[in-house]
């Protein structure tokens, strides 16, 4: 397939703003179809723009190509606000009546910014490489998108998914029960101690950059997950205390006064902390949680693993369940050992060959 006409070809490259070749061009609008079907797994309105069309109005996530040759070529996603509110900032907008601290245009303004941030949650918790548009070029609008990570990521999203929501879902589960009878603020906190501090301590088993980079990985899937949180539940009851989670969980504590075994991956301490996490409300006594609420919370996010490893190959789910073997074996509570021993049970997978 030919992406641009070879005498729109020739003419683009006599003007200094030559296009990309076919070849990229074809991995370019491969990436676009991509990321326009994650956009609307997640629930968002988007389209995909044909290439050299005029930018359309449409109400969503416009998806689109840009074949010039240079940083800024590639796939863009821009989000166009619903019909009415354009208009009024349009209206706005017009030559004799432009007043740039309008509220109108400050409130449109807002709208686009959080729904690009959104935007930019949604592609990096499934896998692509985003950046702001802006820092390429600066008139364009919305976000970049620069490609798709390699394979190995999705394990370490997985697990850190459950250990932020896990910790989430836990300190926010509901304080409406006598606190003397299970459910405490305390409790809670004790809850989430043991799994906070495996991150906290075990990042001294990382080299530098995957000390960097956890940080990024828990950055990015926290903004994520506050955005989807957001779009279901509306700004005002979405759970911000995800936004300060890994914060909290990168915090540089004392280091351990022994630092034994080899050095750690960063799947590793996630998958560590993940099963601490669940083994702990599974073990927990009355006193510090609910029955209720904990086996809510181990049903919700086991049953979030198992539609995780729906989609994904069997290597991948290999490879979790080596890690939660791995996190049995180095587990020093004997409660915990047993637990840990029998999760991938609990999940719904097994070892090859055992």
């Amino acid at each position: 397939m030919t992406y641009i006409d070879p005498q729109k070809r020739a003419n683009a490259e006599q003007n200094g703003m030559p296009h990309a070749a076919e070849e990229v061009i074809a991995e370019w609008v491969a990436l676009a179809e991509s990321a326009c079907l994650e956009l609307r797994r997640a629930g968002l309105p988007a389209h995909m723009s044909p290439l050299g069309a005029p930018a359309s109005q449409q109400a969503g996530a416009r998806v689109h190509v840009d074949t010039i040759d240079g940083p800024a070529g590639g796939v863009h996603v821009e989000w166009n606000a619903g019909e009415t509110l354009t208009e009024a900032v349009f209206a706005r907008m017009q030559p004799d009546g432009l007043d740039l601290p309008d509220p109108v245009i400050a409130h449109g303004a807002q709208i686009v910014s959080l729904m690009d941030e959104t935007i930019r949650g949604v592609l990096a918790f499934v896998g692509f490489r985003t950046q702001d548009a802006v820092e390429l070029n600066d008139l364009a609008p919305g976000t970049h998108v620069a490609g798709r990570l390699p394979r190995q990521w999705y394990i370490e999203h997985v697990l850190a998914e459950g250990v932020l929501g896990l910790i989430a879902a836990i300190r926010s589960s509901s304080t409406d029960s006598d606190p003397a009878a299970g459910d405490s603020a305390e409790g809670r906190d004790r809850l989430t101690g043991r799994g906070v501090r495996i991150v906290q301590e075990g990042q001294y088993l990382l080299p530098d950059d995957d000390r960097q980079e956890l940080a990024r990985v828990l950055r990015r899937l926290a903004e994520a997950m506050y955005g989807q949180d957001m779009a279901c539940r509306g700004p005002w009851e979405a759970d911000r205390s995800l936004l300060d989670l890994p914060d909290e969980l990168c915090l540089a504590t004392r280091a351990p006064l022994i630092v034994t075994g080899t050095p750690a991956t960063r799947r590793e301490l996630l998958a560590a902390a993940y099963v601490a996490l669940l083994g702990s409300i599974e073990l927990a006594e009355a006193d510090l949680i609910d029955d209720e609420h904990a086996a809510r919370i181990t049903e919700a996010w086991t049953g979030t693993l198992r539609r995780r490893l729906e989609q994904v190959p069997d290597e991948d789910r290999q490879e979790l369940v080596r890690l939660f073997r791995q996190a049995a074996r180095e587990e020093s509570d004997p409660g915990g050992k047993a637990f840990a021993a029998g999760f991938q049970k609990v999940i719904g997978v097994v070892e090859e060959g055992g």
